[in-house]
């Protein structure tokens, strides 16, 4: 499938470009080396507009336009990866709202998501159980008309700055994954605390672990019905593949703009090595791959908004990206020799960056189990 970006689409793309110019690539090696999460700029990102792609109208927000996602989070990324993850997480949150919350819960958080004004984390992974969720252990036992939360959850994007978390937990311990349920946390809650994790990529993402004690919430922070965890992890799951694969397609682009510009302007024996025929083949190559990642990903986003299934195609989509984008990272620093590995480059951020969406919202080797259910379902 061919798209095209509409007028309306490429306005989107170069309002964002600018702002990935003057914002936040200004930033993203301090914000990269301290571990720092970007607040203001989230805040801005907000205030801008480009949290209400996926979200009804009633709340706030102008309806689904998945490409649209493509083009905030892939240009972001170009920026500051670690940004455009906590964006996807974001808007993980907002979905699984959207999809499965009660009017109670849609009226109460998605006006404020929409505006950045509160930060969203989407808390699944456990020391036990990740790709499996049913391995979950923490669990939520009800106690008159409240539930009492109790567990520890780990890589959580977004978690030391979240206002809210999208949790997972056992309501029912006998029945696996169809014992999950998923809530709605507030930070504030007593019982709550949070700590930094120091990551190798994707280090500004305010990435932590989440800890509940005694948690008390309402029965109305259940989203959805008691068992369905499973069900809203793995529907939104399928969305968020496509936003991992737009970041990673961002990443493979910047990095092969920057060794395309880089191959130009380095001379070797008095010639720009661009012209050497050995690393023009290598970004001619690369240059069909990142192109082939495009397509992937905005045909999983096309059929999205089309109301069709797109579980296979997102899958695709996540780990032809990932894969792609660790290849040109690897591939600018070959070009670049030993400058591209230094740490006032991009290129080895790239890199470090890239390997951590390999992994994120499901494994490369779980992609390939989603895409071969779907071939022989």
């Amino acid at each position: 499938m061919f798209l095209y970006l509409t007028d309306e689409q490429e306005k989107l793309r170069s309002d964002v470009t600018s702002f990935v110019e003057k914002k936040v690539k200004p930033v993203a090696f301090e914000l990269d080396e301290k571990c720092k999460f970007p607040v203001e700029l989230f805040r801005e990102i907000g205030e801008r507009g480009w949290f209400k792609f996926n979200v009804p109208k009633k709340y706030g927000g102008l309806g689904k336009s998945t490409v649209n996602l493509f083009i905030v989070f892939s240009e972001i990324a170009k920026g500051l990866a670690s940004l455009s993850v906590s964006l996807d997480t974001q808007y993980l949150l907002m979905e699984a709202l959207n999809l499965y919350g009660s009017d109670y819960l849609k009226e109460k958080y998605i006006p404020s998501l929409v505006k950045g004004e509160i930060i969203a984390a989407f808390a699944l992974t456990e020391k036990t159980a990740g790709s499996d969720i049913g391995g979950i252990t923490g669990t939520a036992k009800k106690d008159g008309n409240e539930y009492v939360l109790n567990g520890e959850k780990r890589i959580v994007v977004s978690g030391t700055v979240a206002d809210i978390y999208l949790v997972f937990l056992k309501t029912d311990p006998t029945k696996g994954a169809k014992g999950l349920s998923a809530f709605i946390v507030e930070r504030n809650m007593e019982g709550v605390s949070v700590e930094p994790l120091n990551s190798s990529g994707l280090r500004a993402c305010g990435l932590g672990k989440l800890v509940l004690n005694d948690v008390r919430v309402p029965l109305e922070n259940l989203v959805g019905s008691e068992g369905e965890g499973a069900k809203i992890a793995l529907s939104v799951l399928d969305f968020g593949r496509i936003g991992i694969a737009s970041i990673a397609y961002g990443i493979a682009q910047a990095a092969f703009e920057a060794a395309v510009e880089y191959a130009k302007e380095r001379k070797q024996f008095n010639t720009p090595i661009s012209s050497f025929q050995g690393l023009r083949w290598m970004l001619a190559e690369l240059a069909v791959e990142i192109e082939a990642a495009k397509l992937l990903i905005l045909e999983a986003a096309a059929m999205r908004d089309k109301g069709l299934r797109y579980t296979k195609e997102a899958a695709m989509a996540k780990l032809y990206s990932s894969k792609v984008a660790v290849k040109a990272a690897l591939t600018a620093i070959q070009v670049f020799g030993h400058y591209g590995y230094l740490k006032d480059k991009p290129l080895e951020r790239y890199l470090r960056d890239a390997k951590g969406l390999e992994i994120a919202e499901g494994t490369s080797e779980i992609q390939k189990l989603v895409i071969a259910r779907q071939i022989f379902s």
